[in-house]
């Protein structure tokens, strides 16, 4: 697999350079976000993921690794593939992004190309453990971490728990009155509290 590539930018398209490296030229797909910061003949890094399919191979690109490393947490979601997290990189700012994760902000997700509100709760679930780049801080200039310890917090743990079963079709009343009744402690995970919720659901049922 291809880690980096360096070399010199042979040509620049609307979503991809070429990249000359010892005589072979890469295409190499990138986010606006870097191609605005590039230009024909300059030297560049760029780290990349090769992506494999039946009928192409294709190469993305990223100024950073922390952008590599987004996009290769992105790609393992349910429905999310290169050219989705590719455009997820280009509408927002890495840290940007792990912020709205971290604070669950499906608001900020969903105005993401390509993300309805489904996918941006599956989203939220499946990257519950991502990591983040070491010193990302808040606006508050706290460091960010992704540790399932950040859901400790009763009301966010709840939050996260109503909409777990809002996504499932559970109507609000029925979701408030099983909130009510959940046994929540410090160590509570929202995969715990959303199986306990289910259980008291379906036995009603």
């Amino acid at each position: 697999m291809i880690g980096f590539i360096t070399g010199r930018i042979d040509h620049m398209g609307t979503n991809f350079i070429l990249v000359d490296t010892g005589g072979v030229g890469y295409r190499i797909f990138m986010n606006t976000g870097d191609l605005a910061r590039l230009q024909v003949d300059q030297k560049v890094k760029v780290y990349t993921y090769l992506s494999v399919r039946e009928d192409a191979l294709q190469l993305f690109g990223f100024l950073s690794y922390d952008a590599y490393s987004l996009f290769t947490q992105l790609i393992t979601v349910s429905g999310i593939g290169p050219k989705m997290a590719q455009g997820i990189l280009s509408a927002s700012k890495v840290d940007s992004f792990y912020l709205a994760v971290k604070n669950r902000d499906v608001k900020f997700l969903t105005k993401l190309p390509g993300i309805g509100k489904k996918t941006a709760e599956r989203l939220l679930l499946e990257l519950k453990d991502m990591v983040a780049p070491e010193g990302l801080q808040d606006e508050d200039g706290n460091e960010v971490s992704f540790n399932e310890n950040d859901l400790d917090d009763d009301t966010t743990t709840l939050g996260a728990v109503a909409e777990g079963l809002a996504s499932l079709g559970f109507r609000r009343d029925e979701i408030d009155a099983v909130l009510k009744r959940l046994p929540v402690k410090p160590e509570s995970t929202v995969e715990q509290l959303l199986d306990e919720a289910l259980k008291m659901l379906y036995r009603r049922g």
